[in-house]
């Protein structure tokens, strides 16, 4: 049995520490690399512990991990050898071990009850929009946000951070830097969108030298959930069924993947105009969509021993 002095002091390995410098040099979010060591720590402080050095790690020794985290939910222990996989893969490259994470895991399922993204039909959508209420006071800039929302599926930052720089009335155009390699999105704007945007800039927005494009009523930047609230509350005018569902800003992105799909366009381009980093984030987006899913479908591995 382990013991609680060896837990105490667990000093993190020399290629935990390498892992961690490398994933730095692929410029993730924080909260991504964050997420994968958290769960490679595990792994690396149950060697320690069992004073098992990554030169003598042997596939049998992995699974033997996994059973002893049997008690984690099905969701932890998924996400723990993915994670696991990818950091085996990296030192495998580094030869450092002698077998690739896909050799350990060459399948790893996903949970069979796992949670569908939130998404809404066309027709919902259009309720949305038609039962906003026009004696607001925000009414047109309310509008104009769920437009871009719907139709665009704009991460909430991008539409809050929308500023008079990102968009070219001349070629109709929205330009938006989205992905963490620099690369400007871009998106025509329908008659709509444009026609909703100068209605709310001209005749609605308060006086303002913010380069923001919406603003609260007394001129500063909208909250999170500000916005969440301006999604909510047309959900609940139009008397959409929401039950088990989200109804935020979110459920309109994930309502957009849905749709693109139901169009059979690919899903790459799907990938590419939802702006996501990798295309395993875009099959969860599509996750919702089961007929559809059957022709993409993902094997994520199961460990076995």
């Amino acid at each position: 049995m382990i013991s609680q002095n060896k837990l105490k002091f667990y000093n993190f390995s020399n290629e935990y520490l390498e892992y961690s410098k490398h994933l730095d040099t692929l410029n993730m979010k924080k909260n991504s690399k964050d997420w994968r060591l958290k769960h490679i720590k595990g792994f690396d402080s149950y060697l320690y512990n069992n004073e098992i050095t990554y030169s003598n790690l042997e596939p049998t020794i992995i699974y033997d991990y996994m059973d002893s985290i049997s008690n984690l939910s099905l969701r932890t222990k998924e996400n723990r050898a993915v994670c696991i996989r990818m950091f085996l893969n990296f030192l495998f490259k580094q030869n450092k071990i002698s077998f690739s994470g896909q050799q350990v895991f060459p399948k790893i399922k996903s949970t069979k009850h796992s949670t569908l993204p939130s998404y809404y039909t066309n027709d919902e959508l259009n309720l949305l929009i038609q039962n906003l209420d026009p004696k607001l006071k925000t009414y047109k800039r309310d509008l104009a946000i769920l437009l871009i929302f719907i139709n665009y599926g704009l991460r909430l930052k991008d539409v809050k951070n929308l500023k008079f720089s990102n968009i070219n009335w001349n070629e109709n155009k929205i330009q938006i830097v989205q992905n963490k390699d620099n690369e400007i999105n871009t998106f025509v704007m329908s008659e709509d969108i444009r026609y909703a945007l100068l209605d709310y800039i001209k005749n609605e927005r308060i006086e303002s030298d913010s380069e923001l494009i919406f603003l609260t009523v007394d001129g500063k930047q909208i909250s999170d959930g500000g916005f969440y609230n301006i999604v909510a509350h047309a959900f609940k005018r139009a008397n959409i069924n929401t039950t088990w569902r989200h109804h935020g800003s979110h459920s309109l992105r994930h309502s957009l993947a849905i749709s693109l799909l139901n169009q059979n366009i690919g899903i790459n381009e799907i990938k590419n105009i939802l702006a996501h980093d990798n295309i395993e984030t875009t099959f969860i987006y599509l996750k919702a969509n089961i007929n559809e899913l059957k022709k993409f479908a993902l094997e994520v591995p199961q460990w076995k021993k």
